[in-house]
């Protein structure tokens, strides 16, 4: 019995690597964040690096979960009272480390383009304000996002454009502001290997 269960098993992981359903490869780009109601420059570029895996369920459907380390960078300038009130005129610079994990649909119309849909979980890693960690405790410790966008594929190499729009508030600090996120992603993937 244990053969023809260690023959099936091969004979299924054959069948797949033949057909490639499966891809694994990693990715690098750039974030231009906003969050509402946050006096900060509106896009002030940051960075996320991460693994992508895509399941292909049909010629023209596939599943795509992911792993990114995500960074939002807020820079606030200071208000006209904090310039008269004080010598230190420096604006105060947020760094949020986020760990990502998007489920994506990703639905290919022709051969070399994908649309990708779907939710986001993201786990705040580590807050910092002006290079000290944890200086403000502001944000919340994790966000619901949805995410759209296209990825154009070149032979194992692809290029990518996404929005991400955050759908809780991320403010926990004890005001009535809501602070929601909106990011573009842009950036490129590469495929390491597929079965």
């Amino acid at each position: 019995m244990k053969k023809y269960i260690l023959f099936a098993l091969l004979f299924i992981s054959s069948s797949l690597f033949a057909q490639e359903h499966f891809n694994l490869g990693i990715k690098v780009g750039q974030n231009f964040t906003k969050v509402d109601n946050v006096a900060a420059d509106r896009t002030k570029a940051s960075f996320h690096i991460g693994a992508t895996a895509s399941i292909r369920l049909t010629n023209m459907l596939s599943i795509a979960p992911e792993v990114i380390l995500s960074q939002t960078k807020l820079e606030a300038d200071p208000t006209l009272m904090d310039l008269v009130g004080a010598n230190n005129l420096q604006p105060e610079t947020y760094h949020l480390n986020y760990l990502s994990f998007p489920v994506l649909l990703q639905v290919k119309p022709i051969s070399k383009l994908a649309i990708e849909l779907g939710p986001q979980y993201s786990v705040l890693m580590n807050q910092s304000k002006d290079g000290k960690e944890l200086a403000n405790m502001a944000f919340k410790s994790g966000e619901f996002a949805f995410v759209g966008g296209a990825k154009l594929q070149f032979s194992g190499i692809a290029a990518y454009g996404r929005y991400v729009v955050g759908m809780q508030d991320i403010n926990a600090l004890q005001d009535q502001q809501h602070w929601k996120t909106r990011q573009w992603q842009l950036g490129i993937s590469l495929n390491l290997f597929g079965f």
